[in-house]
């Protein structure tokens, strides 16, 4: 399907594409082969597809495959392919969240089936997680997304992109092949590089499945915190006499980092180490809660932003329960401020641009500390002082519920970014900041875009 027949079909269905949904279609028939290719199918396979936008790769997966099941969020492009492909029989469209629907379905057998897809680049990385984590195993996975997020998911022990995203993907898959895909190939040209992999079932798994669960909880407790020593994140856990004797019976450093720590060794002690302490029960706002759990607790507040009590983060989202929360603005010498794309594995805003960094109070930590930590944090930036204190936010929907304090500080940078938090920055002029949150909104997160607003009237009522 060439770009003038895209351009066609959008412009006599009066569809306009939605950026926030990560509408990027690829086009070039020579990358759509190669696809098709590296996933190998027969006759007699089952194929997930998600995000099929107007059917290129579909159509070529029904002339190899057995049975596509093919999800979609767009209405509009549902609707069309439902037309489009009427008569074939062997298509299953679904028009909904693909992510909501893999979790419907957890439990569901997919170790026949292989996906096949170009992903939405705004919630790609979720996605592939969900699929990844499904017990059994899926027989198979190629995919296009970023460029750096296809690094991260093929990265080893020891380099900057190896993360939770390359443990949890390469636990129950071994990466075997991919390709870079340039931004031509797509309409419209997205604005970072693409790749395709493919991931195939390990023969011989590292893991049980009841293994599993458990292996997942170490992975993300060794890497809540990147620059400290894994023993000391795990002790909440597990007693640190046994993490020691896990440790070196699977030949670990006792002060090593996660980002250190192989595949085979996570594997390891997460087959030796029992399921860990549980939690208080989650009745109450109790103060001692969770304090076993490497879940992060956040303070809880009422509508004059005084502790009332704490809870989980999954909780306090969940029931929108108030919390706090600070944003940084980072500006250089020439009055740029840098702004910062959310991580596409991230629970809230996936994706999306924000302040150059932000985040919630841990429980019983001041809004000046958590400004502090947030920036080294997240950028690498380290403060030998507060930054500026400028205004605050109250609770209310577009914040989540957050009491947010916003500071400013200055540098130039270069920053090293967390990749499990940001997948990139940007240097912008506040002119341009303007411009680009009054033209596309939705490629910010809500948080930000009221930041912006209270930021830009601060500066007027200061002057």
């Amino acid at each position: 399907m060439k770009v003038t027949e895209m351009r066609r079909i959008l412009a006599e269905s009066g569809i306009q594409l939605t950026k926030s949904l990560g509408q990027n279609f690829l086009h070039d028939a020579n990358q759509l082969r190669r696809i098709i290719r590296l996933a190998e199918l027969s006759e007699g396979d089952s194929v997930l597809e998600v995000g099929p936008g107007l059917g290129p790769l579909t159509e070529l997966l029904l002339t190899r495959c057995g049975r596509v099941l093919a999800i979609e969020k767009d209405g509009r492009l549902a609707r069309w392919l439902q037309k489009r492909f009427a008569d074939a029989p062997a298509l299953e469209l679904a028009h909904g969240d693909a992510l909501e629907y893999l979790r419907r379905a957890k439990g569901r057998d997919w170790s026949q089936w292989k996906m096949v897809a170009n992903l939405p680049y705004s919630v790609g990385s979720p996605i592939l997680v969900e699929w990844a984590l499904a017990e059994p195993k899926p027989a198979m996975t190629v995919v296009t997304l970023q460029w750096e997020v296809v690094n991260r998911i093929r990265a080893s022990a020891g380099s900057r992109d190896y993360g939770v995203l390359s443990l949890l993907l390469q636990a129950g898959h071994v990466p075997v092949g991919s390709f870079r895909i340039p931004a031509a190939c797509f309409f419209p040209r997205p604005e970072v590089d693409s790749a395709c992999i493919a991931l195939k079932r390990r023969r011989n798994p590292l893991l049980a499945g009841t293994d599993f669960p458990r292996f997942v909880r170490l992975v993300k407790a060794g890497f809540r915190q990147r620059r400290k020593i894994m023993l000391n994140l795990l002790k909440p856990l597990w007693p640190e006499p046994l993490l020691r004797e896990c440790f070196a019976a699977r030949g670990i450093d006792f002060q090593a980092r996660a980002e250190s720590v192989t595949l085979e060794q996570f594997a390891g002690l997460a087959q030796m180490l029992p399921n860990g302490r549980t939690s208080p029960p989650r009745n109450a706002l109790n103060p001692d809660y969770a304090q076993g759990d490497m879940e992060e607790v956040f303070d809880v507040v009422n509508e004059q932003n005084e502790v009332i009590g704490r809870r989980p983060r999954s909780e306090v989202h969940r029931l929108r329960l108030m919390h706090r929360a600070v944003h940084v603005l980072v500006f250089d010498d020439a009055g740029r401020l840098f702004l910062q794309k959310r991580s596409p594995l991230k629970d809230c805003f996936p994706g999306k641009w924000d302040s150059s960094a932000s985040g919630h109070l841990d429980a019983g930590e001041s809004y000046d500390a958590c400004a502090v930590r947030e920036v080294r944090e997240e950028i690498g930036l380290i403060l030998n002082a507060v930054p500026e204190r400028l205004f605050e936010i109250a609770a209310c929907p577009e914040t989540g519920q957050e009491f947010v304090r916003v500071y400013r500080c200055h540098s130039n940078g270069p920053f090293q970014m967390r990749k499990e938090e940001v997948s990139e920055g940007r240097w912008r002029s506040p002119a341009e900041v303007d411009q680009w949150t009054a033209r596309s909104p939705d490629d910010f997160a809500d948080g930000f875009l009221l930041v912006w607003r209270r930021y830009r009237a601060f500066c007027k009522t200061s002057r």
